[in-house]
């Protein structure tokens, strides 16, 4: 699936059924970004001799604030309030094949964290292609780019510190893995579901 190398595309069902429930999608997404967020302080936290790694997630997670507090304006803008955060199986899923020990976890979480920017993205695009112009079709187009590059980053940091030659096979077990996931997602309206 281009760039994004995802093996398998969302169906058509879960576009059906997130465009029914945009409510839904929002709040979920707005606690993807609050997420994503505290993964980038997690893996700086985690790895603070590695000080590109330090430096990127610093910036990723403040980017990842500002998208919340986007995404939180367009629920009250509805006049939504979030509901409680539960947890996400899809990234709970992926989690579990994260290795032990190092270099393998960090490969790994970097991995991870990319192929869960490149699921957002290709599903941030199928909402703005299926939606109608307005508010919620723009912030899903203007948030597309950004997704775009946090999957980028996640995957060249991955290249740098830890092999490309490790990262593309790993890489590539990783699909697989996703691509099997997301075929048994029961199709919720999430941005991961």
């Amino acid at each position: 699936m281009g760039m994004l190398r995802l093996r398998r595309a969302s169906s058509q069902r879960w576009v059906e059924t997130a465009v029914a429930d945009l409510d839904a999608i929002l709040a979920d997404h707005a606690h993807c970004e609050k997420k994503a967020a505290a993964t980038a302080l997690s893996l700086l936290n985690r790895y603070p001799h590695h000080s590109t790694l330090v430096e990127r997630m610093a910036a990723l997670a403040e980017e990842e604030i500002q998208h919340f507090s986007l995404v939180f304006a367009v629920v009250r803008e509805r006049g939504k309030t979030l509901p409680r955060d539960d947890s996400n199986i899809y990234v709970n899923r992926l989690r579990e094949h994260v290795r032990k020990g190092e270099p393998q976890r960090l490969q790994d979480s970097l991995l991870v964290a990319a192929l869960i920017e490149a699921r957002s993205c290709e599903r941030f695009s199928l909402l703005a292609e299926a939606l109608p112009e307005g508010r919620v079709k723009a912030l899903f187009t203007e948030l597309i780019p950004s997704e775009a590059g946090h999957y980028a980053l996640f995957l060249k940091l991955a290249r740098e510190l830890t092999g490309e030659e490790e990262t593309e096979r790993r890489f590539d077990e990783l699909l697989d893995i996703e691509a099997e996931i997301v075929s048994s997602l029961p199709g919720e309206a999430r941005i991961h579901g």
